[in-house]
This record gives structure tokens, sequence and C-alpha cells, in this order.
């Protein structure tokens, strides 16, 4: 592989989606918090984390992008996914510093957000598209969310 494309991200989905579980348990990993990736299609979870003494556990549902979107699709049954444990993490990938962006929200917050939108649309008469989270002005918070996220 040519050094220049190193920084470049695979356009394989799969691989994508795989650099995000594992880049989101490393950072996990560096805050001191044991975080484990699930097998390949776990339905739902595809983090479990928590403390050293195991008293707080989340887990987390890992949306990536390869690039700098400002939605991301998730699943039809993201209201059965809600739970005070369960977290969505968004990642995207900046190519201007050649890493990934990292977002955190809540389940509870991401399904309230996204059957808004779903209504919205309906009313609107708009063909019915998968559900998409789209955080317009909570990038920030949602980032600093994560940012604390386990501390």
């Amino acid at each position: 592989m040519a050094q220049e494309n190193f920084s470049i991200p695979t356009r394989d989905s799969a691989l994508i989606g795989v650099a995000g579980v594992h880049y989101v348990v490393s950072e996990l990993s560096l805050r001191g918090l044991i975080a484990l990736p699930t097998i390949r299609n776990t339905a739902g979870v595809d983090v479990i984390v928590s403390d050293k003494k195991g008293s707080w556990h989340a887990n987390l549902q890992v949306k990536t992008s390869r690039s700098k979107v400002s939605f991301w699709p998730i699943s039809k049954k993201y209201k059965d996914w809600v739970d005070d444990n369960n977290y969505y993490v968004f990642l995207r990938f900046n190519e201007k510093i050649k890493s990934f962006e990292v977002f955190l929200e809540s389940s509870k917050a991401v399904a309230d957000l996204v059957t808004c939108a779903l209504e919205q649309e309906k009313l609107r008469n708009v063909k019915e598209w998968a559900p998409c989270y789209y955080p317009k002005d909570k990038l920030e918070k949602i980032k600093i969310q994560w940012q604390e996220f386990g501390l």
C-alpha cells in the first residue's frame, strides 16, 4: 500500500465500522475504563464498557462514517434500544485532521429526536427512509459528552 494512501479511509463499510468500534475501545481504554467490543453482528451492542470496580457500565452502539457527514442512519428498532445505560457513539472521519471526530448521545435523546423528525416528515408527506440521527446544532454538546464520558 502506498504511504500517501495510508490516511485515506477504505470504502469498505464493514471495515469502517470495525475501525470505529476499535477506535472507541482504544479511547475508552486510555481513560482507564474496561471497554470490550462484542462479536460481529451482535444486535444493538457494539461495545460494553465499565469502570474497574464494575460498579458502573454502559452499552454502546457505534455508528461510523468515512466522511464528514451531518447525520447517521440508525436501526428501525431504535425505540427498543432505549435504556439508561445505552448510548450511541457517532464517528465521522475528518480529512483535515486525518482522524475521527467522535460524538456521544444517550439512546433516549436519539430516540426522541428521531421520532420527532419522522413525525414531521410524515406530516409533510416525505417518503419514508431509514431513521437517521441529525444532531444539527447539538454537535459541540455531544462532542463534549464524548470527551467527558466515563470520567
